[in-house]
């Protein structure tokens, strides 16, 4: 009896020990379930406030009008992608490192592309305007759309490992460079490089620039500016004719016949007519090329979000306001592109407006 009582009794006791500890694991099972879980094949959900489908459209679209339109139209479109540069990389910032961030890692490589595109866009496209009047300031934000995008690109690889929401999921991330690559570390350490390199040869460009010409090249810059005008020597000079003598017809040549000069004159010789089809090749070369970089490039960007496995919205619309705002921004570069094509086509432009003096405007 005595050792029936006690197998009862611990029984029992086992039984309220199991009992007790049902609550701490439910406890913990549901804590585990607040986050997301990630795996390679499955990432956090989008910020599509950031890098949702209308941003990456208005990225995409901004920079291909902005490569395609002549130099004449630029100064808008520069403006409006400098602004959208700068915005998106300080709220960036302000995303990935405040208190309790609203972005992921994998959201910040989506951004880390964009930029990277759009600024690759406008160092290119600013030479075309150099020569146009009043662009000082097209220059200043320039710089200053530069360095931050600069800003946001090394803080996000030097804090891969704990950048944005979920730290955990950031081991998962991929780059993609027409296949994906492991993010962290070897795709972290390339882009930082790169960047690094980037920012360094855009910094001494920049210094360049604003320096003073050397003291040896004074002298040369001078003898460039002021011309000097040679007198002619005494073979260059024309002979004088007498004042009752006619001009020479054109296409003539002097015969002598019986001691006087007479002139016959003698047509110029035939050139056979070919058909001008009025198109300036090196544009459509140019457009060419822009278009197969371009697309290289959204395809890159557009495989980074497929790799990453982004998790998929709650039951939410793509195209909210966040996304629908900024294809507004698209309006004003479609419409230079489509007024400069539709006044020239693809013809070669005008001497005066593809290479404006410094004093000429827009």
């Amino acid at each position: 009896m005595e050792a029936t009582a006690e197998h009862s009794f611990a029984r029992f006791c086992r039984r309220c020990r199991n009992e007790a500890s049902l609550p701490t694991t439910t406890t913990t099972t549901v804590a585990s379930m607040d986050g997301p879980i990630c795996t390679p094949e499955v990432g956090p959900s989008m910020n599509t406030d950031i890098s949702g489908i209308g941003v990456r459209v208005s990225f995409y679209l901004q920079t291909l009008f902005l490569s395609l339109g002549p130099p004449m139209r630029l100064r808008g479109a520069l403006y409006t992608l400098l602004f959208t540069n700068t915005a998106m990389a300080v709220t960036a910032l302000i995303l990935g490192f405040q208190k309790i961030p609203e972005i992921t890692f994998h959201d910040g490589l989506v951004v880390f592309y964009l930029l990277n595109l759009s600024w690759v866009t406008v160092f290119f496209s600013l030479p075309a305007v150099a020569n146009f009047s009043n662009v000082k300031l097209l220059h200043v934000f320039s710089i200053l759309q530069s360095y931050t995008i600069f800003a946001f690109d090394v803080s996000l690889l030097i804090t891969a490992y704990s950048f944005g929401q979920s730290p955990d999921c950031n081991p998962f991330a991929r780059v993609v460079l027409f296949r994906p690559f492991v993010a962290l570390p070897a795709g972290r350490i390339a882009c930082l490089v790169i960047t690094c390199l980037v920012a360094a040869v855009y910094t001494g460009i920049l210094v360049k620039d604003h320096l003073p010409p050397a003291p040896k090249k004074i002298l040369q810059w001078i003898q460039k500016k002021v011309t000097k005008e040679v007198p002619a020597t005494d073979e260059e000079k024309a002979p004088e004719m007498p004042p009752d003598v006619p001009p020479l017809p054109r296409h003539s040549q002097p015969r002598m016949t019986a001691g006087r000069v007479q002139y016959h004159s003698r047509k110029p010789p035939t050139v056979p007519k070919e058909y001008d089809l009025q198109i300036a090749w090196n544009i459509v070369i140019e457009i060419i090329f822009v278009l197969i970089i371009w697309s290289l490039t959204v395809m890159n960007t557009e495989l980074l979000i497929r790799w990453n496995h982004f998790a998929p919205s709650d039951g939410q619309s793509l195209w909210q306001f966040g996304q629908v705002l900024p294809m507004f921004l698209v309006v004003l570069p479609l419409a230079n592109l489509f007024s400069a094509f539709q006044e020239h086509g693809l013809r070669p432009l005008p001497v005066s407006a593809a290479n404006p003096g410094p004093g000429s405007r827009k």
